[in-house]
């Protein structure tokens, strides 16, 4: 793949001389999360998708997870169809895609500490305006968690006039949600302040989510070159959970059924940040950020535990600092930007167990430090080609307390302490021969530290377990032959050591543990066109070939789990008269082996395509909208579990047809 990759960009760069003769064509959007500032999407060396409010609104999309289902080599697993537990896989790494996926708000770190990985309940869809994606490792400028892919969540900034914005939304399994907005600025002072509560009973039994949200933007203008802002957000919600089912449980109860009607979970989530930004006059630019975040969850698994210490109790407090500095200043009269900054991070972790009759059998409580300077060049070797290069170097301390207060057969307690560092770089070269037309190329090394409960085993501490690091080879072509009709293409080889994944028969009893792969190789192309077929209808689409696949070992040659080969979407926009808008789209995912099928020998999970689609009608103010989600009514599951010995399979089953409708106005 490698080979493939370096002959593919010189047959690029070949063309390329043919290509920039074509007139430019403007370019009004911009990124931040490739660089941790504002960039040129034609200035980045790897693969970018934005979705902006318009896109959307196009979609029956009823969360964040919702909108990003189409962006090319991504899926998403939503286990039990509201969104309460799910994943999101870049580039294939399986059932452990989310923990290798860094999810920004507003570029704060969201991902848990623990194996949870992302809330995608915690960013309400109508305080988005627009998700930046951005596939490939990025841990010089993120660190941990940026193996695969960042997903930055810009959310909407109060601007103009004051605008006060209400909607309300309706749906199957009883689907509602209300949201009311109030934004706007005056003189130096800008203000967004959002409210939302959200409701379903949810497709399956038990599968029921209800939550609150309230969420605040605010800045000020000190004077010309200092600028505050404290954003703020709150989220309390209830939501059940409904379990697997197997093959017969299917045949007999349906696929809505669910064998643990009691189990449900509790969430309290709540952060605020404070953030300056000093302009230097000629000697820079100086941002720092200041974080605190308090996560509260209960769970109770009385039905699918059977007893064993089934009720949870979780806290997690994060505290974050992270300053940074850019010079944008000419170096041998050559457009130059230096980045300089540190991130330093505090996980407070804290897990209580207690059995069915609420009695304490165990408690954790684990700290992570985390320590890490960065820094990276853009530099400018001429107008239309560009070299950018960096370094990290990041350290982290974890402090394990735990006690097991079990009458029969406890675990040792464990107090003790580990340290490790990992190291990341990138360099990349991008030739812009347009403005909306570039080619590039990147190297780097990414890393992703054990989440603090992937060193547990039973009540006792692995310290064989390993950090895991990746180091990526891509290339890539974003074109537009004229303003209707684009396309973007790119390739790429990951090269795994100690891959970190859960092996259900590992540790010492064979009752499973986290452990390290031996060398894994994920690589794959990802295809994106939009053209604008005439003046109304706009046609679109992607297409996504990964291949992940097991390079040592036990499983040599095999395919990591629960990744599909092939990817695509594609959609239809049609502007039709009295200004209403058709929307038609349809989603591919391949088959793919169950989780815990390593070996390859069971059958795979089966392949789906759905088809959704929506009209809406706007007058002034006033939006109202319609939709279908899985129109031809598709039975699918977006995740499966296998017992590794006997091949016996667990579904979650996703929604069949769908409606909702949506009703927006602003005055």
């Amino acid at each position: 793949m490698v080979r493939l990759s370096f002959a593919v960009l010189i047959v690029i760069f070949s063309q390329v001389l043919v290509f920039g003769q074509v007139e430019d064509v403007g370019l009004d959007r911009i990124v931040v999360t490739p660089y941790r500032y504002a960039e040129d999407v034609g200035k980045a060396a790897s693969s970018i998708t934005v979705i902006n409010q318009q896109d959307i609104r196009d979609t029956n999309a009823t969360t964040v997870l919702d909108a990003i289902r189409s962006v090319p080599g991504l899926v998403v697993r939503d286990y039990f169809g509201n969104n309460t537990r799910a994943s999101v896989d870049f580039r294939g790494f399986g059932e452990q895609g989310g923990l290798n996926v860094l999810v920004l708000v507003d570029g704060r770190r969201v991902n848990e500490v623990d194996i949870s990985g992302v809330d995608w309940t915690q960013v309400p869809l109508n305080q988005v305006e627009r998700i930046e994606v951005i596939r490939g490792g990025n841990s010089v400028l993120y660190g941990d968690n940026a193996v695969s892919g960042v997903i930055n969540i810009i959310t909407r900034k109060g601007k103009g006039k004051p605008q006060l914005e209400l909607g309300a939304q309706g749906g199957s399994y009883d689907f509602n949600a209300q949201q009311v907005s109030l934004s706007g600025d005056k003189d130096k002072f800008s203000y967004w302040l959002d409210s939302s509560r959200n409701s379903t009973d949810g497709y399956r039994e038990n599968s029921y989510y209800s939550s609150i949200d309230f969420g605040s933007r605010l800045g000020y203008d000190v004077s010309d070159d200092l600028s505050l802002c404290f954003n703020s957000g709150y989220r309390s919600s209830i939501y059940g959970l409904p379990g697997a089912l197997s093959g017969q449980d299917i045949e007999k109860y349906g696929r809505r059924h669910s064998n643990f009607p009691e189990d449900h979970a509790k969430d309290k989530d709540y952060y605020f940040v404070f953030g300056m930004d000093k302009d230097l006059e000629g000697a820079g630019e100086f941002t720092a950020d200041v974080s605190y975040r308090e996560k509260k969850v209960y769970s109770d698994f009385v039905g699918a535990n059977m007893g064993w210490n089934p009720i949870l109790r979780s806290v997690i407090n994060t505290l974050a600092f992270t300053p940074r500095y850019k010079l944008d200043r000419k170096v041998f009269d050559r457009e130059n930007t230096f980045l300089l900054g540190f991130d330093f991070f505090r996980y407070d972790y804290s897990l209580n167990n207690y059995d069915i009759s609420d009695i304490l059998q165990s408690a954790s409580d684990i700290n992570k430090f985390s320590f890490a300077p960065y820094l990276q060049d853009e530099l400018s070797i001429s107008e239309k080609l560009i070299l950018v290069g960096g370094f990290r170097y990041e350290s982290v301390k974890y402090e394990f307390d735990y006690h097991d207060s079990s009458v029969f057969f406890p675990s040792p307690d464990v107090d003790t302490d580990l340290r490790a560092n990992k190291k990341a770089y990138n360099g990349g070269l991008v030739y812009k021969y347009r403005d909306e037309s570039s080619v590039y190329f990147n190297i780097n090394q990414s890393f992703r530290f054990p989440a603090v409960d992937e060193y547990f085993n039973w009540g006792s501490l692995n310290t064989d377990l390993k950090p895991q690091t990746s180091r990526d080879y891509e290339v890539g072509i974003k074109h537009s032959f004229n303003p209707s009709l684009k396309l973007a293409l790119s390739l790429y080889t990951m090269n795994i050591e100690n891959e970190l994944y859960y092996n259900p028969i590992g540790g010492p009893f064979g009752f499973g543990a986290n452990e390290n792969y031996d060398k894994t190789r994920h690589e794959g192309a990802e295809f994106s066109f939009d053209t604008k077929i005439i003046k109304n209808i706009d046609f679109f689409g992607n297409y996504s070939y990964t291949k992940a696949v097991f390079k040592t070992g036990a499983y040599d040659g095999n395919d990591i789990p629960m990744v599909p080969r092939h990817k695509g979407s594609v959609g239809l926009k049609l502007a039709l008269p009295k200004n209403i808008t058709l929307n038609i789209f349809g989603n591919y995912v391949g088959k793919r082996y169950f989780i815990n099928d390593q070996a390859n020998i069971f059958s795979q999970l089966n392949g789906y395509m759905t088809a959704d689609t929506n009209i809406s009608y706007t007058y002034k103010d006033f939006t109202v909208t319609a939709g279908v989600n899985n129109i031809f009514e598709r039975d699918f599951s977006e995740y499966g579990v296998c017992n590794s010995v006997t091949g016996a399979k667990n579904y979650y089953p996703s929604p069949e047809r769908n409606f909702k409708v949506t009703v927006e106005y602003k005055f």
